[in-house]
């Protein structure tokens, strides 16, 4: 999720944000599959660059330490905007983009709203509105980087944002408002949220609500952020610890609603798209190795999102699409379609070579120093740019095997809830905020496992069973594999 923060209010929010998260049972229904139940979300929460450099120009200090660079630190920030800003590969893959873009609004009146949020606002909305909701063909494309917005209005007490209502019922609980014609004739004492609701929610019934509101407690904000109480006539309005968890709840619900919005979208794109592809193998030109890019972008796409099983079953489809390949490369030589997979592996044989000859000779050698052609971890996905090699159709059969077997293997620990699994999951999470310090977020390590009423930490032992008989076949016919690499190498 990237938060658009012009008012630096973040940090004023950022604890109650942080102790939601991760997102909390999930539900998604593609026209095409059956539901699928997402137990935990984990969201990362990364400044846009606009708020990158207000945040570390109007708020000095108030980040507290292990926060969220406020620098420009292209590590948090840079990889993931928006599509117009990064060069992208005609293949898409996985995206490093947000789902959810945010716009923490700081509005203390009407008339400040009238004269400059709103307009703020609105061309903040117009250069982030989403290819889904542009009518132009052209668009539909970008589907693969889709994401929605929302507006989080922050109420700052002694302000007279403060001294509103939220306005009618359907404000509180997140209803869509609906237009009469009281509301039109009394727009004088419309609140300012019911302002934001007019301006940018949609008519339309099935349109998400895009609007809520936060009500900060004064012992909360630094004093040099709160107003002078000089000018205020009205009281402000005092919610109670129930009213206020209840705005949190619709902030976290319109984060729910629409980053599975988004994720659709970048699904049914990926679907449309390797479809497509599929239907041209017969056409020459077509190729393999961009088929998999593309299908192993939505496989990816599930396993980000914890729908573990569903990437799982991508990957096992591709692996038979691989060995088809092989099949038919093996009988049609280079008049293959699909492309031709190289049958030796260079850096195995230039291993090989150099152990030879670390044998050759006569002389006394100490066996610590003997070369190896594979270290500890031999079947680990980022032992080398195995998706590089791919893209550039510059892969051997046994690198496209065992990167494969690879990434099924992962999958399967996180399906298994191995404890190496949490682990890895755990170093990947963005390191989040929080006032008493550097906090991980350790809930998020079960994202995507098995979660049938067990505990955090219990593994699933039919998955680690499954992984156990896939790795016994693999060894096998990997050993096979590679005794035919080196001998063609």
């Amino acid at each position: 999720m990237e938060y658009h923060d012009p008012a630096g209010v973040f940090s004023l929010v950022q604890d109650q944000l942080v102790s939601r998260l991760p997102l909390k049972n999930l539900h998604w229904k593609s026209p095409t599959r059956p539901l699928r139940s997402i137990d935990s979300l984990h969201v990362d929460l990364v400044p846009s660059a606009d708020s990158v450099h207000i945040s570390s120009v109007t708020s000095p200090g108030l980040a507290p330490p292990g926060s969220i660079p406020q620098t420009g630190t292209p590590t948090n920030a840079e990889h993931i905007r928006g599509p117009s800003k990064e060069r992208r590969h005609q293949i898409p893959g996985l995206r490093q983009t947000p789902y959810l873009k945010v716009y923490l609004l700081r509005c203390d009146d009407s008339e400040t709203y009238k004269s400059t949020a709103r307009k703020q606002v609105r061309e903040w909305v117009k250069a982030h509105t989403p290819p889904s909701q542009s009518s132009s063909s052209a668009s539909t494309q970008e589907n693969h980087d889709a994401f929605e917005w929302m507006i989080i209005h922050v109420v700052i007490p002694d302000t007279a944002a403060a001294s509103q209502p939220r306005g009618s019922a359907s404000a509180a609980t997140g209803e869509k408002e609906k237009t009469s014609a009281v509301s039109r004739f009394t727009r004088g004492t419309t609140t300012i949220l019911e302002k934001i609701r007019a301006d940018f929610n949609s008519a339309s019934k099935s349109a998400p609500d895009r609007v809520a509101q936060v009500r900060l407690q004064k012992e909360t904000v630094p004093p040099h952020m709160l107003p002078a109480t000089a000018g205020l006539t009205t009281p402000p309005i005092t919610e109670s610890p129930q009213e206020q968890e209840r705005a949190w709840v619709d902030v976290i619900t319109r984060f729910k609603i629409l980053i599975l919005l988004s994720f659709d979208l970048r699904v049914s794109q990926y679907e449309e798209d390797i479809r497509e592809k599929d239907s041209q193998r017969a056409l020459p030109g077509w190729n393999f190795c961009t088929f998999f890019i593309l299908k192993e972008g939505l496989a990816r796409g599930f396993e980000s999102v914890g729908l573990v099983e569903d990437a799982l079953l991508g990957y096992d489809e591709l692996s038979v699409g691989l060995d088809t390949i092989i099949r038919d490369q093996a009988v049609e030589g280079s008049n293959t379609q699909g492309g031709v997979l190289l049958y030796h592996t260079e850096d195995i044989y230039e291993k090989a070579s150099g152990i030879l000859k670390w044998f050759e000779g006569d002389e006394e050698k100490d066996t610590e120093q003997q070369p190896q052609i594979h270290g500890d971890n031999p079947i680990n996905a980022k032992k080398k740019d195995y998706r590089g090699l791919i893209l550039s159709n510059n892969i051997s059969i046994f690198d496209f095997r065992s990167y494969i077997f690879a990434r099924q293997m992962s999958l399967l620990l996180r399906l298994g809830n191995s404890l190496s699994a949490r682990s890895d999951l755990a170093s990947k999470l963005q390191p989040r905020p929080n006032a008493g310090g550097l906090q991980r977020s350790m809930d998020d390590s079960g994202v995507g496992t098995k979660s049938s009423g067990t505990s955090a930490d219990s593994e699933d032992l039919v998955s680690l069973a499954e992984l156990c008989t896939r790795a016994l076949n693999f060894i096998t016919f990997a050993g096979r594999l590679l005794r035919d690499d080196l001998i063609k190498g």
